[in-house]
C-alpha cells in the first residue's frame, strides 16, 4: 500500500510541477505580450502629443500641469520617458527617468536594457526619438502574483488528490486483508467457495478466479477421495475371501513346519493387508465433505464400548487395556468421535509394544473434555512427534517401528479438525518416563452428574 501511495502522489506531484511550470512559461508570455501592448500604446500617444508641439519647453509645460493635476491621486511610475535627438543627446526627460541612463540604441522597436524594457519611436517631424521604458521588476511581480494564485488551488487539488488515494489504497487493502483472512481461515479438507459480498470491484475478479480454482481442485479431492474410498471398499471382499483361504491353509499344514511358517506369514500379510483397506476406508470418511452431526455425545459410553472391542484382540500380547472413564460428554458425531478413538488404540497396539498397559481415559474440567490414549512403551522421538499425523509416517523407535500403514494419527488429525477438537501428542506423557500419549480436547463440553 505504501509503495502503491507513493508512485501515485509521486506521479501526481510531477505532474502538478510541469502544469505550474508549464503554466508560468504561458503566463510570462502573456504578461509581457499585454505589457509590451501597452508599452506600445502609451509610446504612440506621447509621440503624436510631442510631434505637434515642436517646442519642447511648452510640451514639458503642458505633461508638468498634467501631473499636477493628478498629484491627489497616488503617482503612477511605472511608464518613465525621455525625448533625444538623432544623436542620443538627451532633450526631455519623465521625473521618474535618470538623467544619465544606460545607452538605449536610437532606432524604432523594443528593447530590454538594465532593468527597462523601452520602445522607441521616431518622431520623423522634429527629427527626435521618444523612448518609453516599462520595468521589468514590475512584470515579474505580476507574474510571481498570477503564478501564486494559480498553484495555491492546485496545491489544495494535490491535497485532497493524496487524501483519496490514501484511503481508496487503504479500503482496497482492506479488502485483500479481508479475503485473505477469509481463505486462511478456511478448512484445506472443505473448499468452499469464498464470498463475493462486500468485495471491492477491484478484487472481485480475482476472488472469481480462486473460486474457480478452489472447484477445480475441490472437483479434483472428491474424485481422488471417491477414487480411495471405492478402491477399498471393493477390495474388502476379495481380501477377507483371501485371509480365509489363508487360514484354512494354515490350519492345514498341521504337521508340516516349514509349509506352516508361509502359510503364518501369509495369513498376518493378509491381516495386515485387510486393516489397510480399512484405514483406507477410514481415511476417506474422515475426508468426505458429509457434514457431522451436532449432537450430545457420552464419551464415557465410547470409552467403554471401543475397550470391550480390543479388549481380546492378539495384538495385545500380554498388555491390558484399561478403561479410566470419567463423566463428560461433547457435542459432535458419535461415529466421528468413534472411529477416532479406535484409530488411537489400534495405533497404540501397533506402536505400543514393550510396555505392559494401554490406558484409554476421558474426563471433564474447567478447560472443557477430554479424550486420551496413553501406552508405556518405549514412545516415540522428539524429531519424529511433528511428523506424526502426516499420512503414512510412522515412528522409528520400538519394536512396533515400521508396522501399520501410518494412516492412524493422520485420520484422527482430519476428524478432530472437523470434530472442532484440538490434538495433541505427547511423548513420554507427564510424570512417565517412557510412553506415548494422544488427546483430543474439546473447549466445550459438560460434567455428567
Amino acid at each position: 500500500m505504501s509503495r502503491l501511495a507513493g508512485s501515485i502522489m509521486l506521479g501526481l506531484a510531477l505532474l502538478w510541477l510541469v502544469g505550474v511550470i508549464g503554466s508560468a512559461v504561458v503566463l510570462q508570455r502573456l504578461v509581457d505580450g499585454k505589457s509590451d501592448d501597452e508599452l506600445q500604446e502609451t509610446a504612440l500617444i506621447l509621440v503624436s502629443f510631442i510631434g505637434r508641439m515642436p517646442d519642447l519647453a511648452a510640451a514639458a509645460e503642458v505633461l508638468a500641469e498634467a501631473q499636477s493635476r493628478s498629484a491627489a491621486y497616488p503617482p503612477h511610475d511605472r511608464f518613465a520617458y525621455r525625448i533625444v535627438d538623432e544623436a542620443g543627446h538627451l532633450l526631455l526627460r519623465s521625473a521618474n527617468a535618470p538623467a544619465v541612463g544606460p545607452p538605449v540604441p536610437v532606432r524604432e522597436g523594443l528593447a530590454d536594457v538594465d532593468g527597462w524594457r523601452v520602445a522607441t519611436l521616431h518622431d520623423r517631424a522634429n527629427g527626435r526619438y521618444l523612448q518609453v521604458a516599462d520595468p521589468l521588476a514590475e512584470r515579474r511581480e505580476t507574474l510571481v502574483t498570477a503564478v501564486l494564485w494559480l498553484t495555491a488551488p492546485l496545491a489544495v487539488l494535490l491535497a485532497f488528490a493524496a487524501f483519496m488515494v490514501l484511503r481508496t489504497s487503504r479500503s482496497l487493502m482492506n479488502h485483500v486483508q479481508r479475503t485473505a483472512k477469509v481463505v486462511g481461515e478456511r478448512d484445506p479438507k472443505a473448499m468452499g467457495m469464498l464470498p463475493l459480498s462486500g468485495v471491492a470491484t477491484e478484487m472481485r475478479p480475482a476472488v472469481e478466479a480462486t473460486n474457480q480454482l478452489l472447484g477445480r481442485v475441490s472437483e479434483a479431492l472428491e474424485a481422488e477421495r471417491s477414487f480411495t474410498y471405492n478402491s477399498a471398499h471393493e477390495l474388502r471382499t476379495p481380501i477377507a475371501a483371501a485371509l480365509a483361504q489363508a487360514q484354512l491353509m494354515s490350519s492345514l499344514c498341521a504337521g508340516q513346519p516349514e509349509l506352516g511358517q508361509h502359510a503364518a506369514r501369509l495369513v498376518e500379510s493378509m491381516t495386515r493387508l485387510a486393516r489397510l483397506a480399512e484405514r483406507l476406508l477410514a481415511l476417506a470418511r474422515a475426508e468426505g465433505n458429509e457434514p457431522l452431526t451436532r449432537e450430545w455425545v457420552d464419551l464415557q459410553r465410547v470409552v467403554r464400548l471401543t475397550v470391550a472391542e480390543f479388549r481380546h484382540d492378539p495384538r495385545l500380547a500380554g498388555r491390558k487395556l484399561v478403561a479410566e472413564a470419567a463423566p463428560a460428554r461433547v457435542r459432535g458425531d458419535v461415529d466421528a468421535i468413534g472411529l477416532a478413538l479406535r484409530n488411537l488404540v489400534e495405533n497404540a497396539l501397533a506402536h505400543g509394544v514393550g510396555g505392559r498397559s494401554i490406558r484409554v481415559s476421558c474426563a471433564s474440567g474447567a478447560d472443557g473434555c477430554y479424550l486420551a490414549v496413553t501406552d508405556d512403551g518405549l514412545g516415540v522421538t522428539a524429531d519424529d512427534l511433528p511428523t506424526l499425523t502426516e499420512r503414512f509416517t510412522r515412528g522409528s523407535r520400538g519394536t512396533g517401528a515400521g508396522q501399520g500403514a501410518g494412516l492412524g494419527l493422520a485420520i484422527v488429525a482430519m476428524l478432530a479438525r472437523r470434530l472442532g477438537a484440538r490434538l495433541t501428542l505427547r511423548s513420554p506423557p507427564p510424570a512417565a518416563a517412557t510412553g506415548f500419549e494422544a488427546r483430543l480436547y474439546w473447549a466445550e463440553g459438560e460434567r455428567i452428574s
